[in-house]
């Protein structure tokens, strides 16, 4: 049974010596498994920041998945050894005929997956974060959403209007309320200047990402 389980060596609970601890039936016990997220959920609901800690997570939760079924896999097969130790001895019927008793078969050995890095994990969500993570401006990582792209619109109608009555120089500084992948968040424009900037670093980077 020792050898049986060394696969299984990083996942199972060790005594101070390092040796695995056994139950009475000789089968070790897993440590307690990752608790993860699905990647999925955690893009729909907008929560990026962290999103490489959960993949991360994600990838070792493959690997204890892989652990249990494995676990299961070696107490079938020492059901099946036992059973397959006792069959009965082989009679011959009424014809004379010896018909030994049929074994049963090995369970299959579950294949270990590949281990996946962060970046593999990640890699078809890659679109979808990029979106939510956006740009970077004043510190603020302005997601590429069409409600930030509305309210730039806005505030360029406004900034147009300001000037049609001479009155741009009372609109600045502006607080632009910004979707990010943390929530809203607070971009203070001061001037015109870097209300351009900040409009033409968004609208082009919006333009690569749908292309």
């Amino acid at each position: 049974m020792t050898n049986n389980i060394t696969p299984l060596l990083d996942f199972i609970v060790l005594d101070d010596e390092q040796a695995p601890v056994l139950n009475e039936q000789g089968f070790p016990t897993l440590k307690q498994a990752p608790i993860t997220k699905q990647i999925a959920d955690l893009i729909e609901k907008g929560k990026v920041e962290n999103i490489e800690i959960f993949a991360q997570l994600t990838s070792d939760g493959e690997q204890y998945e892989w652990a249990s079924e494995y676990l299961d896999y070696l107490k079938l097969l020492a059901w099946v050894e036992k059973q397959n130790a006792s069959l009965p001895e082989p009679v011959a019927d009424e014809d004379g005929i010896v018909t030994p008793p049929e074994p049963l078969n090995l369970p299959m050995e579950p294949i270990r997956p590949e281990v996946r890095t962060v970046e593999q994990v990640l890699e078809p969500f890659s679109k979808a974060i990029s979106k939510l993570k956006g740009i970077e401006f004043k510190g603020v990582n302005i997601a590429l959403t069409e409600t930030n792209q509305n309210g730039l619109s806005a505030l360029k109608s406004a900034l147009e209007m300001a000037k049609e009555f001479e009155v741009d120089d009372q609109l600045f500084p502006i607080r632009f309320n910004a979707e990010t992948c943390g929530g809203v968040e607070v971009v203070e424009l001061l001037d015109e200047t870097e209300f351009k900037q900040f409009g033409i670093n968004f609208i082009m980077a919006r333009k690569a990402f749908f292309e």
